[in-house]
């Protein structure tokens, strides 16, 4: 099978974004710590600048939209509520045969793929008329 040049384009780029997001968010956790947060609160304040910068950097870069917020939002809150469901499933699954730590690293490579197919398979950034190619 053999993917469009646009295509391998975006999908370069959407890794980028994730590994940008996922590099600065751990720095962002560990400060977090460093200035006393509660571990839990730390992760979830993190979770929910990480869901923002990939929304912003993804929409704009990744995907190019000019479409609206109010058009892409729920697109990219549906396709992240389809990763939120694998991570947990795959987690569970994973370490029947692997311990956490490294199932937790199979489970972020799975977790992208289902979530760059399911903003894909949503039509993120597209215009409702357009067609993808």
């Amino acid at each position: 099978m053999r993917f469009p040049q646009n295509e391998i384009q975006r999908i370069s780029r959407y890794a980028v974004v994730g590994l940008a997001t996922n590099v600065s968010l751990y720095l962002v956790f560990l400060l977090f710590l460093r200035v006393g947060f509660l571990p839990t609160v730390a992760a979830g304040l993190c979770y929910g600048l990480g869901v923002a910068m990939s929304y912003l950097l993804n929409r704009r870069w990744t995907f190019s939209s000019t479409d609206s917020h109010r058009r892409d939002l729920p697109k990219f809150l549906l396709a992240y509520g389809i990763g939120l469901a694998s991570t947990l499933l795959t987690i569970m699954l994973l370490m029947v045969w692997l311990s956490p730590e490294v199932a937790q690293i199979l489970n972020i490579g799975i977790t992208a793929f289902v979530i760059y197919g399911s903003l894909r398979l949503v039509r993120f950034g597209q215009h409702k008329d357009s067609h993808a190619h």
